[in-house]
């Protein structure tokens, strides 16, 4: 059998390995994936902030870091429904090495053009919006790639682990980052990411795969696209779910991309402020993902996640209020909490809900969402910081979110009643 076995030392399973996370990350595929994973992002991250402070430093400008977002974030919108359909004719693997390894070449070009002071506002706009394209090309099939690396049982579990390595890597990323900007070249920072980048195209290479009974679906790639599409739509509780997630995407997890804003205003310096205020957001996320168990029924997966949304929204809303550093760190931190639990969640539903032969497509739409509702609201919300002020700004998107969330939850509370009865009735079955 592929599937490792639950126990770890001592009798009957008990001690640190059968802990999932633990027996996960000890050895195995995932466990390899996982740590060369985290240095990427760790570079990712890094290059992130870095784009972000060169931004501000040029234009000190709300709406110019949502343009930056939206180039990052909203080729999504355009590619992701075709890297489902991808993901689920080709190799997962295969799919990610390619695209990793054009991140890491794009993120050495921007190195260059920084040592040679060639880089320009729009220039960086360009560049960001490619590194967007290969990220959404990717993304189905790097969250697809998750049940071929664990057994199913173990998904809840190793997506969790993935949140947490993105936000460790968030929170370790900035960190770095700053340093370097503080102390060397701004240009490193790009430099270090497309070598780590690398590094994790050489692990995936040499990852062995659990055994797969994946059939390349019929027809052409557009149709492939519109069976995605139409699946999602036809599941009730995939399409409230993810509209969800859509919701909070745009009104609370965009203010994310505004931090340098947020920097400039609770600190003395915007370098530190961004650095320490992205890290209080990680710091958050990775609570979220240490808190995250593995039994988790489908209804209470939707109930949940639709409530971490919530909770990201109230603590958004502090976010606008407050202008003191400790304060912004700590509602940062609730707020980062709330979207990385909302997020994962979604994500493990999507995962489990969908069969494998839809998942990349199904996970197409999730990313496709995930990655470009951010950058809607930073551009909207940016915008009217640049007109009404950072705090009206804020407090405007996160109480439209309540008003929708609060129309939108008897649909979850009683579509989540209705999967939970048929996790009950199907034992007997």
């Amino acid at each position: 059998m592929a599937e490792a076995s639950p126990e770890g030392p001592g009798p009957g399973g008990r001690g640190l390995g059968a802990i999932p996370a633990v027996r996960l990350l000890r050895r195995g595929p995932f466990a390899v994936y996982t740590l060369f994973n985290c240095l990427s992002l760790i570079g990712s991250w890094g290059q992130r902030v870095a784009a972000g402070w060169l931004v501000w430093e040029w234009t000190g400008s709300g709406f110019w870091l949502g343009v930056l977002a939206a180039a990052d974030l909203l080729p999504a919108v355009f590619v992701g429904p075709f890297a489902g359909a991808l993901a689920d004719r080709w190799s997962r693997l295969v799919v990610n090495r390619i695209c990793q390894s054009v991140l890491a070449a794009l993120a050495g070009l921007v190195a260059v053009l920084v040592f040679a002071d060639a880089i320009t506002l729009s220039l960086l706009i360009a560049l960001s919006t490619l590194k967007g394209v290969f990220g959404a090309l990717s993304q189905p099939a790097r969250l697809a790639l998750v049940q071929e690396l664990v057994p199913r049982a173990d998904v809840g579990p190793a997506v969790a682990i993935n949140s947490v390595n993105t936000n460790l890597a968030r929170l370790i990323g900035p960190a770095v980052a700053a340093a370097m900007i503080l102390h060397v070249n701004i240009g490193w920072v790009f430099l270090g990411n497309a070598a780590v980048t690398l590094l994790f195209v050489f692990a995936l290479g040499r990852l062995r795969l659990l055994p797969s009974r994946r059939e390349r679906p019929a027809g052409h790639v557009l149709q492939q696209v519109g069976e995605g599409f139409r699946y999602v739509l036809s599941e009730r509780p995939l399409r409230l779910a993810l509209v969800t997630m859509l919701l909070g995407g745009v009104l609370v997890r965009s203010l994310a991309e505004l931090l340098p804003a947020f920097a400039a205003r609770g600190f003395a310096d915007t370098a530190t402020g961004l650095a320490t205020l992205t890290s209080s957001l990680a710091l958050g996320a990775l609570l979220a993902g240490l808190t995250v168990g593995r039994h988790f029924s489908e209804a209470s997966l939707m109930r949940n996640a639709a409530f971490a949304w919530a909770l990201a929204a109230l603590f958004g809303f502090g976010m606008g209020l407050a202008s003191g550093p400790w304060l912004s760190m700590a509602f940062v931190c609730g707020s980062g909490f709330g979207v990385a639990r909302g997020l994962i969640l979604t994500q493990t539903f999507v995962q489990l809900r969908a069969p494998d032969a839809m998942r990349g497509r199904a996970l197409s739409v999730h990313g496709l969402i995930a990655r470009s509702s951010p950058s809607i609201g930073a551009l909207a919300i940016g915008s009217a910081f640049d007109v009404a002020g950072l705090p009206v700004a804020v407090s405007a998107a996160t109480i439209a979110f309540a008003v929708v969330f609060l129309a939108l939850l008897p649909a979850i509370l009683r579509q989540a009643a209705e999967i939970a009865a048929g996790e009950r009735r199907r034992p007997e079955g």
